[in-house]
């Protein structure tokens, strides 16, 4: 009498493949969202981490070089544009003759460029740029730069220049953080 093996069958069948991807699928939309919304978190990080490090960069020369030193918004990488928004990016330059816009002759220390889209940076209202003396204070009134993404004014975030000179991160007043919140 023969005896009949049995051959057990390995694999997947496609009910198994499609409950699989169904359940991938709800995954991949339940976790979508927050990873949005980390990312968003990053970005404004990031841009705020590097204006601090553009300020201590100013500071820094001012006392190194003994001359005014400039941090402002531009538009073409060259120049001061004048305005309060800072999304474009902004530079730092050496001000050797104390007028607070850079001139041909005028070396420039760094260029930051456009930052993320979605995002808006403003300064308090009038302040278009910081200087910095030889002995490191800001010169003017404090300065508060927000910064501001799609996910609101509760969760602005801003850095605030002294009068010494001294930049910090913080929370931006009401009002600043709503003015930077509608230039998105």
């Amino acid at each position: 009498m023969a005896t009949r093996k049995f051959h057990r069958q390995t694999g997947v069948t496609l009910i198994e493949i499609l409950l699989t991807l169904v359940i991938l699928g709800i995954l991949t939309c339940t976790a979508l969202p927050s990873f949005r919304g980390i990312m968003q978190s990053t970005q404004a990080r990031s841009a705020r981490d590097s204006l601090m490090t553009s300020l201590n960069l100013a500071r820094t020369s001012a006392l190194t070089t003994s001359n005014h030193v400039v941090l402002c918004p531009s538009e073409d990488t060259q120049t001061c544009s004048g305005k309060t928004s800072w999304q474009s990016g902004w530079i730092v330059f050496q001000d050797s003759n104390g007028d607070n816009q850079r001139n041909n002759n005028e070396p420039l220390i760094a260029i930051t460029q456009h930052q993320p889209a979605g995002q808006a940076i403003m300064s308090t209202e009038g302040r278009t740029h910081v200087t910095y003396r030889p002995d490191g204070s800001a010169s003017g009134t404090n300065v508060t730069i927000s910064f501001c993404d799609a996910r609101g004014a509760a969760l602005a975030s801003a850095i605030i220049v002294n009068n010494a000179g001294r930049p910090r991160t913080g929370a931006p007043s009401a009002t600043q953080a709503a003015a930077a919140c509608a230039a998105i």
